[in-house]
C-alpha cells in the first residue's frame, strides 16, 4: 500500500518475517504502489476509485495468491469490504499472530514495556482490537493507555480529517500521545504506517510498528 511505501522499515520487517516463517509470498506492489482507492472513495471520486479497484483485483488475481496481507488499516478495510475477493484478507497484526500461534514464528520475550495505539480504521473501522494486543503480549509487558480500543484517540494524521488546520492536527497528536504515555511505556506500538509516521515526530519515547 501507499503508506507502506512511505514507511519502508515496516515493509522490510514484514518481508523478513515472511521469509523467517517460510511463507511463499508475492510482493504485489513492490515496483510501484497502486492506491487501494479508499481516499478517492472518501472524497467522492467513485469512478476513479472503481478503476483502481479493478486494476488491483487484476494484480491480485494474476499473483494466484491464496491470502492477502496488508500493513495498512485503510487498505485492509477497503480490500475486505469493497473488493469482494475470493480469498481471506488479513491485516498484518492478525497474520503475524496467526504465524506465532502456529509456531511458525517464535517472537521471544523482552523486558521492555509497550502500549498499543488502536488506529481508527483498524479499531473502530474494522473491529480489530484484541489480535494486536495478544501478539504484543507474547513478547512484551503490555500496558494500558488512558484511552484505548473504541475510545482510542486519532493520531491526527488521518486522511479523513479535512477540517482541521496543521496546528490543530498537531494538538490532537500531542493529546493522543499523552493518553498513550499515561503509564510511562518504553515503546508506543501501533499498526498503521500513517499513525507511526505521525507519532514519530512528536513522541519522547520510541514509536514502532507492531
Amino acid at each position: 500500500g501507499c503508506m507502506g511505501h512511505l514507511n519502508p522499515l515496516t515493509t522490510r520487517a514484514m518481508l523478513a518475517l515472511f521469509e523467517k516463517a517460510g511463507i511463499e509470498f508475492t510482493f504485489v506492489d513492490e515496483d510501484g504502489s497502486i492506491c487501494c482507492g479508499r481516499p478517492l472513495k472518501l472524497s467522492g471520486n467513485y469512478k476513479a476509485a472503481e478503476n483502481l479497484v479493478a486494476k488491483n483485483k487484476d494484480l491480485i488475481r494474476e499473483s494466484k495468491a491464496e491470502i492477502l496481507v496488508t500493513t495498512c488499516p485503510i487498505c485492509y478495510k477497503m480490500f475486505r469490504e469493497d473488493y469482494q475477493l475470493n480469498i481471506p484478507v488479513y491485516h498484518h497484526s492478525e497474520y503475524l499472530l496467526k504465524l506465532v500461534e502456529e509456531n511458525k514464528l517464535d517472537p521471544g520475550f523482552s523486558p521492555l514495556t509497550v502500549v498499543f495505539h488502536d488506529p481508527c480504521e483498524l479499531g473502530r473501522g474494522s473491529g480489530i482490537y484484541e489480535q494486536p494486543r495478544r501478539l504484543i503480549a507474547r513478547s512484551y509487558s503490555l500496558l494500558e493507555a488512558d484511552h484505548e480500543k473504541k475510545d482510542s484517540l486519532c493520531c491526527g494524521g488521518s486522511i479523513g480529517i479535512t477540517a482541521l488546520s496543521g496546528e490543530n492536527r498537531k494538538t490532537l497528536t500531542k493529546a493522543t500521545i499523552a493518553t498513550l504515555t499515561f503509564n510511562r511505556p518504553e515503546i508506543i506500538a501501533t499498526a498503521c504506517p500513517l499513525c507511526k509516521k505521525t507519532f514519530a515526530g512528536e513522541a519522547d519515547v520510541r514509536v514502532a510498528d507492531i
